[in-house]
């Protein structure tokens, strides 16, 4: 998709510029090859049964800039990396259905826990943008239920094993689920989820620490204890599935999109440097609830036209209450949220949700974010884009920590030897 797409290379230049900007300062960066393996996942008919389960091969080529380990920053977010990556799947024999997607993506990780200075168990999120899919059409690819449309959304979580085998090579070997769709921009959109193993070759630029110690050097102060109440606003847009049944209409898929609003807030605790956690109330304005469609004759010019009716107003709002989680990263952070309608407009989707989503923090308190809202952890309802404002509240009797140094990945030059 065009949006996501301009939101993965806006994160990437953002990063570059900081990087640039700074003044003689050789960075940590790497080269790196991924390939992969695995099956989709048979959650519809066109993906199991007669039409068999698509089997998948992967490639990918990613260059990113990972951390220094030369301030307590590094160890606290287990040394993180960030870059850029180009992805390419193929379905075997079935080219002709599905296609054969190209993606570029935007990915982010770091240790999760550390055996030893030279081996770690990692995680890795990559979210981008995909096309040449083979989409839905009602002539020439009608069984594919999955996409339609040509350009998707690309979503990826890994989990792996990293070998640091000298100074300048890696290696990693571990698994990996990956969702592409459209945000319900436009249907059929059921989804393609995948789950597979990968297998990876990295060779790094200018690291002078390859193996950093198991244990941070540097002192860690204690995380600031707080709460934070976060104001968010909803925009997005999302197509539609109709009742054909005596209407007319020559297909259940409405060729209009019909705006989604809505607001919610989040009382977030944050008891350490990485993790976040509370309770969010989501409030939502789907105007394709309840929509109705039919084909009609215009007695002026004896044509038959498709007409569309809104539902009532009461039929489109929900609200739902979720528990929210967020990964803390210096300029960014991913989260995820698991809620349940007890207000709920589209019976098309169920009560239960899912959110999962990047964050980027444009100040110390106002940030964007890009995010999927799903339910039945696979089906999405559809991609929004959030703009909110925190307020961070300090327990009484708390004490300001000094100012600290910033982690590598924003850049800082390195000490002279």
């Amino acid at each position: 998709m065009k949006q996501t797409l301009l939101l993965v290379l806006t994160i990437f230049s953002f990063l570059f510029a900081e990087a640039r900007d700074t003044v003689n300062v050789k960075l940590p960066h790497f080269l790196a090859i991924n390939t992969g393996f695995g099956s989709a996942l048979p959650s519809i008919d066109f993906l199991s049964g007669e039409h068999g389960t698509p089997m998948y091969s992967t490639l990918s080529l990613k260059y990113g800039f990972s951390s220094y380990g030369n301030n307590w920053k590094d160890y606290a977010f287990g040394h993180p990396y960030m870059g850029i990556g180009v992805y390419m799947v193929n379905y075997y024999g079935r080219m002709e259905d599905i296609g054969r997607p190209i993606s570029i993506y935007f990915f982010q990780g770091a240790q999760l826990f550390n055996f030893a200075p030279n081996s770690s168990i990692n995680y890795e999120i990559n979210l981008g943008g995909s096309f040449n899919w083979n989409p839905y059409d009602p002539f020439d690819n009608p069984d594919n239920n999955i996409i339609g449309s040509s350009s998707n959304i690309h979503f990826s979580a890994n989990l792996y094993y990293n070998w640091k085998m000298a100074k300048k090579f890696d290696l990693n070997a571990g698994i990996n689920f990956t969702h592409f769709s459209n945000g319900a921009r436009q249907y059929p959109n059921n989804g393609m989820n995948m789950a597979g193993a990968f297998v990876e070759f990295a060779y790094h630029f200018n690291r002078e620490k390859p193996f950093p110690p198991k244990k941070s050097p540097f002192k860690i102060p204690d995380a600031k204890k707080q709460r934070e109440h976060e104001i968010m606003f909803l925009l997005s847009n999302r197509n539609a599935t109709l009742d054909t049944l005596g209407t007319g209409l020559a297909s259940k898929y409405t060729q209009r999109n019909f705006k989604v609003l809505g607001v919610s807030y989040s009382h977030l605790f944050s008891n350490s440097h990485r993790f976040k956690w509370g309770p969010s109330v989501e409030f939502s304005y789907d105007e394709s609830a309840g929509v109705t469609s039919w084909r009609e004759v215009n007695e002026r010019d004896l044509k038959a036209y498709d007409r569309i009716k809104l539902g009532k107003f009461s039929e489109r709002l929900s609200l739902g209450l979720s528990m929210k989680g967020e990964m803390v990263m210096p300029f960014y952070s991913f989260f995820a949220n698991v809620g349940y309608d007890f207000i709920h407009a589209n019976n098309e989707f169920k009560r239960l949700y899912q959110i999962i989503g990047f964050k980027i923090h444009l100040s110390e308190n106002f940030f964007g974010t890009a995010a999927l809202r799903a339910t039945d952890f696979s089906r999405v309802q559809y991609l929004f884009i959030n703009f909110g404002y925190t307020i961070k509240v300090k327990p009484k009797g708390s004490r300001q920590l000094p100012n600290s140094p910033p982690t590598s990945l924003q850049y800082s030059p390195r000490p002279r030897d």
